[in-house]
Order: structure tokens, then sequence, then C-alpha cells
């Protein structure tokens, strides 16, 4: 796979790994029930999909603390010039660890690593505490996307530029 291929990290406060079927079944029932994956009326069985899917562009990951599935990353790479963050997702009880910030340092080395000169993400556009972490790891609006997944709700489509 290209990019952010390998089969697993350690990023020394947490490890990422591909997902088992028992990652993504026990991570989908977690985040299904948060948001913003509430009001985006996702499902167990959607979320599950998408934490087993890997392609030459798309390697999604485990988030593991103390050998425990707790969040799960999706990266597309390439995606127009630098990686997509398609997914990230922290159950409640491993929020507030530091564990975004080393998993956001860990995109942007590898962004880095390999020339990419943009890290793009999308947040919904009701998930403010989505919103301000992104800000505060550096990333602005760029676009105002209406409706994108589900009627009444917008995403807005991020941008870090790296230098």
């Amino acid at each position: 796979m290209s990019g952010f291929g390998e089969e697993s990290y350690d990023l020394g406060i947490c490890q990422l790994c591909f997902p088992t079927p028992q990652d993504a079944q026990f991570l989908s029932k977690e985040l299904v029930k948060i948001e913003p994956w509430k009001t985006l009326n996702s499902s167990e069985q959607g979320l599950i999909d998408g934490f087993q899917y890997q392609d030459s562009s798309t390697n999604t990951y485990s988030v593991m603390l103390d050998d425990k599935p707790v969040g799960i990353i999706s990266v597309r790479y390439p995606w127009l010039v630098g990686p997509y963050l398609g997914f990230l997702g922290l159950i409640p009880s491993s929020q507030g660890k530091g564990l975004g910030k080393a998993l956001m340092a860990w995109l942007e080395e590898n962004a880095k690593a390999h020339s990419a000169r943009n890290i793009f993400i999308c947040v919904s556009d009701f998930n403010n505490e989505a919103y301000e972490f992104y800000k505060t790891c550096g990333f602005s609006k760029v676009a105002n996307l209406d409706g994108l997944i589900v009627d009444g709700h917008g995403e807005f489509l991020l941008r870090k530029q790296l230098s």
C-alpha cells in the first residue's frame, strides 16, 4: 500500500495496527453511540465495514492502548496533494489522554515524509469539540459542504498546509 501502509506503528503513547474483526466490532459498538456518528445515523455494520476496509490508497488502523482497542484512524493517501484523514474516533474513556495529538503528529510526520503539501479532514459542522481540536492542530476551514452526509448538517473541509 502506498503512503501510510505499514502494518503497525508504535507511537510510544499507543500503537497502531490493522484492525481485527473483533476490534472493528467492539469499536463500532462504542463509537456509534457518540457524536458525530450518532447524529450522522451511522450503523454498527457500516462502521465495521469501514474499519476493515483496506486498499492501495486507504489504510485503517486500530488505536491500541495497553493491547486494547480504544480508537480507529483511517488515512487515504494520496488525496489531492496530501493525505485525507477519513476517520478518527476514540472511545470516550480514552479521550483527553493525548492520543489525538499523538495521532495527528504521526499523520503529519508521515505526510512530510511523503513530500505531501497538505493534510485534509472533514469535520461535522455540529461537532464543535472536534473542530476546536483540529484548529489547535493547525487546521483551517477551506470549504463548507452542506448536506454531504445527512440533510440538515454539513461538513467543514479543513486543511493544514505543511512547510
